[in-house]
């Protein structure tokens, strides 16, 4: 029970950090007119926040190794929460470039330490729910700005609202505060592993295999940040008007989050391994599919990315202790959240390069290089788990 209500928060707290990562997106057409900023500056601003959650991921084991995980979440939520109050007050691009470093500070520590409390402490199923709430909290803020602005209200009272919800969650979360302590105390009496000594960075990449695990976490970042933001633009260099690509561009959201949430059903039977494996053939089918499909019916290619690619970031984040030891996990996932928030910075912005030179048409074959990329790396990884004995 004590663990029920524990995870519970922790799938709050995830809420948490999903809210504010489509709001840019969602309001940037409002935003930029009324701070006189050009539409091309929401980039810029998507890097820095990309550049402080960087940061907070490297700092992680650090600051493991002195302060719980508990207190380095609340701290996080809290950073956020003032993050998204000042970002809409800002007045200028001036203004919101060192707020928008400080939001990723916030979120990179709340993605490094659930992730790595819930891979030491909870099933595969609780880790695909847990992703699963942070699609949740994605969805929240869009929703949000639909239902206020036609009443009148500004995108400043949006980052408002968002704010507003973060301190709620904060907290119930310091409510939740003693449930740690509880969950600790019940473990040891059963007779579980303690989470032992954090090794450094350094100490924690030595381990046999570890390069795969930062490539995989490279890839698929870059494979789903490239699909995420381009497209609609893909859609609409296909014929499909630019209202209609806005409305199927959400489907690979929906695919994610529903894939996420269905996977913690099965996924304690299938497996880490096994998951990965079903999303790979899905998301095969979906990529292969991308030039065939007529553009009308695009929004199911779309839902089978997002599904395929569902299971790949959870089921390969509780892998991490299982495969490189509990004394490693808080380093390497720091490591690997450094190494996918690279590929969601750099890539993205590379296809859009390439796609001046060669045109949209290269969009299923950019995202099929980062897919074999991906999978050599998961079929590394699982030829070291079969070595184990654990498959």
């Amino acid at each position: 029970m004590i663990s029920t209500l524990l995870l519970i928060v922790i799938y709050l707290s995830f809420i948490s950090l999903g809210l504010p990562d489509s709001m840019l997106g969602a309001s940037w057409p409002l935003i930029y007119p009324s701070i006189g900023a050009d539409v091309s500056q929401a980039g810029v601003i998507s890097m820095v926040v990309c550049s402080g959650t960087i940061v907070s991921s490297l700092s992680f084991s650090t600051l493991r190794r002195r302060f719980s995980t508990r207190s380095i979440t609340a701290v996080s939520i809290l950073i956020t929460s003032i993050s998204l109050f000042l970002f809409g007050r800002a007045q200028s691009i001036a203004m919101i470039l060192p707020i928008a470093l400080l939001l990723g500070l916030g979120g990179g520590c709340v993605d490094s330490a659930l992730n790595n409390y819930v891979s030491l402490h909870y099933s595969t199923g609780a880790m695909s729910f847990l992703h699963g709430f942070w699609g949740v909290g994605t969805t929240i803020g869009p929703i949000l700005l639909g239902v206020i602005i036609p009443l009148g209200y500004t995108w400043r009272t949006g980052y408002s609202a968002i704010s507003a919800i973060q301190g709620v969650i904060l907290v119930l979360f310091l409510i939740g505060f003693p449930l740690w302590k509880l969950n600790e105390e019940k473990e040891k009496e059963e007779g579980k592993e303690e989470d032992g000594p954090t090794l450094t960075m350094k100490e924690a990449i030595k381990r046999n295999g570890a390069v795969f695990a930062l490539l995989g976490f490279f890839s698929y970042c870059s494979l789903e940040n490239t699909i995420m933001v381009w497209n609609a633009t893909y859609m609409v260099s296909k014929g499909l008007g630019e209202a209609v690509a806005a409305s199927y561009a959400s489907l690979f959201f929906w695919g994610m989050t529903i894939g996420r949430i269905s996977t913690g059903f099965v996924a304690n039977r299938a497996g880490d391994a096994g998951m990965i494996r079903i999303g790979g053939i899905i998301l095969l089918i979906g990529i292969i599919s991308v030039p065939f499909v007529p553009v009308s019916y695009f929004w199911v290619v779309l839902l089978l990315l997002g599904l395929g690619a569902a299971p790949f970031y959870p089921m390969m984040m509780h892998q991490t202790p299982i495969l490189y030891g509990r004394d490693a996990s808080a380093a390497l996932i720091g490591l690997q959240m450094t190494s996918a928030y690279v590929g969601s910075t750099l890539m993205p912005p590379l296809f859009g390069a390439l796609s001046k030179i060669s045109g949209m048409g290269i969009f299923p074959l950019y995202i099929g290089f980062f897919f074999l990329i991906l999978i050599f790396s998961t079929e590394k990884k699982r030829s070291l788990l079969q070595k184990k004995g654990m498959l």
